[in-house]
């Protein structure tokens, strides 16, 4: 361990005296998944498929209209209960759209300026969809992740990393090419035996991505001119996406809680500044005049489905609080990110220690241990 670096450190105590549902919350999900390997890091299956579809895509009228070939909920109204519905059902589940009159697709505010691209990340290349309108932004959300229900968006969210969305177009292609090699084929029973449990061949992974201020707050909050936080915005969100994606390829999921959360803003924000910023990490959350904590703040998008107390909440934001700050003590020790090694081995360390143990008085040194055990180990 660098023993090299002398910081004050601020009083940290966490009641080890956790309610049962706080505890269950904190508990550490990150465990490596077994079928991991470095090779399955570099490209899932239908990479190819968007990159040739991009390709010859130039010259068309603008990009939503090929999502919505390949993204059948994008051809639906957003309606409460709409998964439920007979329209929904013709649509997304049988692919029926004959009948279907204009009014009853999803118009946007602006989708002209929509970019799809697919980019390089830490985890392989993904396709990333990039909405500057807000509510556009909201809309597709509500379609391809809320199945067209009226879910409300939180305006602190911007964006969502999708694993496992249905592509009617690379699916209706598998099926043409099927047909046309096996003409008196039986194309249900090749569906159910070969193509529906091997999801690669039709689902996706996307990064749907905002261009609005990050966790919505401002530049003026952070000291920062609006234009230079608008830039800094879309590259934090971007990285920390490419986070998530990285944690779900090498641990099977992405620990959408505060635990991931906070290792994927701390990767964004370093990524995009080179240094660590705590303060800008507690504003995120809410948290810039701790102990008081802001409503409405990011940190809420989080928990609104757990069972936690009012006091359980007032441990937690001492938690999440004492956690930022071990993540300083540890950022400014081991220096500026060196490599995409150097990078692996800090999330890999954070995935690994767990938010209470974190939050703990030698939580940095802990976590310190830890990156220079991964660091070393992956020399040999």
């Amino acid at each position: 361990m660098n023993n090299t670096l002398t910081l004050e450190r601020i009083d940290q105590v966490v009641s080890i005296d956790l309610s049962y549902e706080l505890k269950a919350y904190l508990f550490n999900r990150f465990s490596l998944n077994d079928d991991y390997e470095v090779s399955s890091i570099v490209e899932d299956e239908g990479i190819q498929f968007w990159k040739e579809t991009l390709f010859n895509f130039s010259g068309r009228k603008d990009i939503f209209g090929l999502l919505k070939e390949c993204y059948s909920p994008l051809n639906s109204l957003i309606e409460k209960e709409s998964d439920k519905v007979e329209r929904y059902i013709d649509i997304i589940l049988k692919g029926n759209t004959n009948d279907i009159k204009l009014k009853h697709y999803l118009k946007l505010e602006d989708s002209k300026n929509i970019r799809f691209e697919v980019h390089e990340s830490i985890a392989g290349k993904i396709p990333v969809l990039i909405i500057p309108h807000k509510e556009d932004f909201a809309k597709i959300v509500q379609c391809l992740v809320y199945k067209n229900n009226p879910v409300t968006i939180p305006s602190s969210m911007g964006a969502v990393l999708l694993n496992g969305l249905n592509n009617s177009k690379r699916l209706n292609m598998i099926k043409k090419n099927w047909l046309q090699n096996n003409p008196s084929g039986d194309w249900n029973k090749e569906f159910l035996d070969n193509v529906m449990p091997n999801k690669s061949l039709y689902k996706d992974k996307m990064i749907i991505l905002s261009t609005k201020p990050y966790s919505n707050v401002l530049g003026r909050q952070l000291g920062i001119t609006e234009n230079l936080w608008n830039s800094y915005s879309v590259s934090i969100r971007l990285e920390h996406e490419f986070t998530h994606l990285y944690m779900l390829k090498k641990y099977g999921q992405d620990a959408n809680n505060l635990h991931g959360e906070l290792i994927a803003d701390y990767i964004g924000i370093i990524k995009t500044t080179w240094n660590y910023n705590k303060m800008w990490m507690l504003t995120f959350m809410g948290l810039e005049n701790y102990p008081h904590y802001r409503e409405g703040a990011r940190l809420e998008n989080y928990i609104k489905d757990s069972k936690l107390s009012s006091d359980d909440f007032r441990q937690l934001i001492k938690i999440v609080k004492n956690a930022i700050e071990n993540i300083a003590i540890f950022d400014k020790c081991i220096g500026k990110l060196r490599s995409t090694k150097d990078q692996m081995c800090r999330i890999d360390a954070l995935c690994e220690i767990g938010l209470i143990d974190l939050a703990s008085a030698n939580g940095a040194d802990l976590l310190i241990e830890i990156y220079y055990e991964n660091f070393h180990r992956e020399l040999f």
